[in-house]
């Protein structure tokens, strides 16, 4: 840490995919779309399938890690909507709707069904599938070029040391029995969980690195039951569920001679680290709520959880080690032959609990027909107690004068205790005040105050591994802030076709627990629309927020170890139809960051500065779609999108030439145009035609190689539909 190399921070600079055409423009409404008939019910419904192609040009990682549409086919979108008739009455159920979208060669793919039987139940599900993958060049140590078939078909090497190529299914089922009935309605749930892929990251030991392989697998099931209806004058509801989690990742891997190939450094010729994880959570949601003589405004809520999890890390290897740091164990010669790791292994039990409550408690009182006045009241109080064991047991056999000596240190269920306690209070008062039907204002005040525990007893391990063995400590801390923040803002509507609205918030903290905390703060929001006619509007938002933090200890402003941030977000989007034919919406955005924090870490007590961080995002992003009905039968889509961060540029984050220099933005731009047509074959059928590009450009080279890339996705698909009519 002496001196810091550059980092390249790519991921804060995703740009913003253009999304991918999901459905096709809605053609002018014909008569008589009242859908067709199926005994009791009529009936809605389309579907649209089709192909798209894919041609990449450039950096495919970086693709993958942006976008990830594959060719292949793809279920665009489909819909089945099916509802009883009017005067009718369905028998199992009076509505059914089914909707689909993204399968196939889309990263993301959802499916929905609601059914209802009015009087009796309704039941809503949901299945989400989503695929992320990541490899990116993010800068850390030049000479790790490597590329894993695993994540790159075909090879395409990159100089970073943490990706994935995963997937996530998610499930949602909940069924609400007796739906209209005011006094008392059931409600049961259950969502499902599963989480898996390849991934990769880095070990370091001995003055080597090494690539390493895993795959992650975790799993999770959420069951949940509770009722909520209304008890006389009081709306109330409750839950109970109950969660259950388990992860099985795992590394295995045989000989890896490590990324330096240098004679000297470590090698493994075996290496597996596990760590299985179980955890659980129960938890008991109430909320009550109540109006007293039409005035006051009662409301209550309580949240109670219960969390726990075990795990047992487990690292073992064995090699070829030139290491001689670690403690306890005597030099190696110079030019001698290398050591030989025996056995490395490592063994942590740990057990958590975290016991956490949540509750706050409303009222608002309405003084007059213009004034209404509210206070309310939080707790959020947990407790986490972690008890932990630790096993080690190291072995190396190397080279003496007069033959070999095998040094061993090993030890077992050392303890380790930490238990921490959080309470937080919080208060809020306010005020709205409505001067006329175009005019009002509100005004409030914020109390907040934090306090941490933490206790420690046990074995206080060192980066040497503890050899030789620490001596059992205790340790005890407190801290505490308190914040005050003043509120307000309005709104008004200066005629019938203008709203203007503001609101902020500034505050101060005389601690704070983290260096980017709030410590001194302002949050400002102001937005407006204007329907110039009826076939006009335009929005336009400001969000502006600075916070600076001097990290005041005991009193003592250290203005050297500081953290301050500010941002600047404008917002704009116009609307126009300029005839019942064509129609225009567009808009303009530009987010501002500027981030400045002292660069710098303490060991054995002492402070050691490395300069300063600089964060700067100059990002512009520009949008514009249009939709034109070319004939009765012909629609055409155009949109632009175009995405553009001046980022850091040539500013070095430590413009007084102090040990280590950061880049963190860099200056990149994104483009996504694309057209799509439909025409009308058929009452029933459409054919629709599109492409979509997508170019990615950075202005610095980035790791070993710029990330640029150039996407072509053509597409065409047919659409089919029940219900409509000429």
């Amino acid at each position: 840490m002496a001196v810091l190399i550059v980092f390249v921070n790519v991921e804060a600079q995703q740009p913003a995919a253009s999304p991918q055409p999901s459905s096709t423009p809605s053609l002018p409404p014909s008569n008589g779309n009242g859908g067709d008939s199926m005994g009791n019910y009529s009936v809605v419904s389309s579907i649209e399938f089709g192909y798209r192609g894919l041609s990449v040009d450039g950096d495919h990682n970086k693709y993958r890690s942006d976008l990830n549409y594959s060719a292949g086919p793809r279920l665009f979108d489909t819909s089945f909507f099916l509802k009883a008739k009017d005067g009718t009455s369905g028998g199992l159920f009076d509505s059914l709707l089914v909707t689909t979208t993204g399968w196939g060669a889309d990263p993301h793919g959802t499916m929905r069904l609601s059914v209802e039987n009015t009087k009796w139940y309704r039941f809503d599900a949901s299945y989400r599938r989503f695929k992320y993958f990541r490899f990116l060049n993010t800068l850390a140590n030049p000479n790790w070029v490597f590329s894993p078939p695993e994540f790159s078909v075909p090879p395409n090497p990159v100089t970073g040391e943490h990706g994935f190529d995963t997937e996530q299914k998610l499930g949602d089922f909940d069924l609400t029995i007796l739906p209209k009935n005011d006094l008392i309605r059931f409600n049961v749930g259950y969502s499902p969980e599963r989480y898996n892929g390849p991934a990769f990251t880095n070990y370091h030991v001995g003055g080597n690195e090494f690539v390493l392989l895993s795959e992650l697998r975790s799993r999770a099931n959420d069951f949940r039951f509770g009722a909520d209806g209304k008890l006389g004058p009081i709306d109330y509801s409750v839950m109970q569920g109950f969660r259950r989690f388990r992860d099985d990742s795992f590394i295995d891997i045989g000989a890896n001679p490590g990324l330096n190939v240098n004679p000297t450094t470590a090698h493994l010729t075996d290496f597996h680290r596990d760590e299985p994880t179980r955890g659980s959570v129960n938890y008991t949601r109430l909320s009550l709520h109540t109006l007293v003589a039409k005035r006051l405004d009662l409301t209550a809520r309580y949240i109670y959880s219960n969390a726990k999890s075990n795990s047992v890390f487990s690292e073992g290897f064995t090699g070829v080690n030139w290491n001689t740091r670690v403690s306890g164990f005597p030099p190696t010669p110079p030019n001698a032959t290398p050591n030989t790791l025996n056995l490395g292994t490592y063994t942590i039990g740990q057990d958590v609990e975290r016991p956490n409550h949540i509750g706050d408690i409303g009222a608002t009182w309405l003084a007059t027909d213009k004034l209404r006045i509210s206070n309310t009241f939080r707790i959020e109080d947990f407790e986490i107690n972690g008890l932990g064991s630790l096993s080690d047991f190291f072995q190396l056999t190397r080279p003496i004068t007069g033959g070999t000596r095998t040094d061993t240190v090993a030890f077992n269920n050392l303890p380790v205790n930490v238990i921490t306690g959080y309470r937080k209070y919080q208060n809020t008062i306010e005020g709205d005040y409505q001067f006329n039907a175009r005019n009002s204002i509100h005004l409030g005040y914020r109390y907040g105050h934090r306090r941490i525990e933490e206790f420690f007893s046990g074995f206080n391990f060192g980066s040497n591994g503890g050899i030789p063995l620490p001596a059992p400590t205790t340790s005890q801390s407190e801290q505490e802030n308190n914040t005050h923040s003043i509120l307000g803002g309005f709104k008004s509507r200066p005629t019938s076709n203008w709203t203007i609205y503001f609101d902020g918030e500034h505050g101060t903290a005389d601690n704070v627990f983290s260096r980017i905390g709030n410590y001194d703060y302002t949050y400002i929001r102001a937005k407006t629309r204007y329907a110039i006619t009826n076939r006009w509007a335009i929005n336009v938002a400001l969000i502006t927020r600075d916070n600076a933090n001097p990290s005041e200890i005991a009193g003592v402003s250290l203005e050297d170890f500081s953290a301050s941030s500010k941002s600047r977000v404008f917002t704009s989007a116009i609307d126009w139809t300029a005839n019942p034919r064509f129609s225009v919406h567009g808009g303009y955005n530009y987010n501002w960051i500027n981030s400045n924090t002292v660069i710098e870490y303490f060991f054995n007590g002492i402070r050691h500065p490395q300069g300063r961080s600089l964060y700067y995002m100059r990002q512009n992003f520009f949008y514009i779609d249009t939709v034109t009905y070319l004939t009765r039968r012909a629609t055409l889509f155009l949109g632009y999108r175009v995405n553009k961060d001046n980022g850091q540029g040539s500013r070095l984050s430590d413009p007084l030439g102090n040990p280590g220099s950061l880049i963190t933005s860099y200056p990149m731009s994104f483009q996504s145009p694309d057209s799509r047509l439909s025409i009308r074959l058929h009452r029933r059928l459409d054919w629709n035609v599109g492409y979509q590009y997508y170019n990615y450009n950075e202005s610095v080279l980035v790791g070993p190689r710029p990330q640029n890339y150039h996407a072509h996705l053509p597409y065409t698909s047919l659409r089919f539909y029940f219900g409509r009519q000429e």
